[in-house]
């Protein structure tokens, strides 16, 4: 009997006063918004033997069905700039980026999409069209030209 006695004590059977905890967990999912790409830095294009190039891809990410604003901006107003002092001549491209075509970054060019998925992934591709070196009207001097593109991306 004893030893049964204290098998019970030591299961619990033989407790007076039961206790009880009870958590909640909780973790939270922010906004996520990832912005990448399969563009360098800096991308090279060929002004004599092409008149346009691919640049490479846009793939924005967001985990929430919302509107995803993008906005295109030029430093040079959509031309490329002779880089040599003195040199004031300039090369005109126009940019493409998604489905749009022939954007001119005279001024900043704004678009929108909405995701209508939670973990939703959108493509964009970007190339640049412009006319080759000795197709041009006016002709450039003998230079390195360029101009820096920045492509923001905010969830509104």
């Amino acid at each position: 009997f004893l030893l049964l006695a204290l098998l019970l004590a030591v299961s619990g059977v033989y407790s007076q006063a039961a206790n009880t905890i009870v958590t909640e967990l909780q973790g939270t999912v922010p906004k996520i918004l990832v912005l990448s790409s399969d563009m360098s830095n800096v991308e090279v294009i060929d002004l004599v033997n092409a008149n346009s190039a691919y640049l490479g891809r846009i793939l924005v990410y967001t985990n929430t069905v919302s509107t995803v604003s993008i906005v295109i901006s030029s430093k040079n107003s959509g031309v490329l700039v002779g880089q040599t002092p003195g040199n004031t001549d300039t090369y005109p491209y126009l940019l493409g980026f998604g489905t749009v075509d022939q954007i001119d970054l005279k001024n900043e060019f704004h678009t929108t999409y909405s995701s209508t998925v939670a973990g939703y992934t959108a493509e964009f591709p970007v190339k640049i069209s412009y006319t080759k070196l000795l197709d041009m009207d006016d002709p450039v001097s003998a230079d390195m030209y360029s101009d820096v593109v920045t492509i923001t991306v905010v969830i509104v």
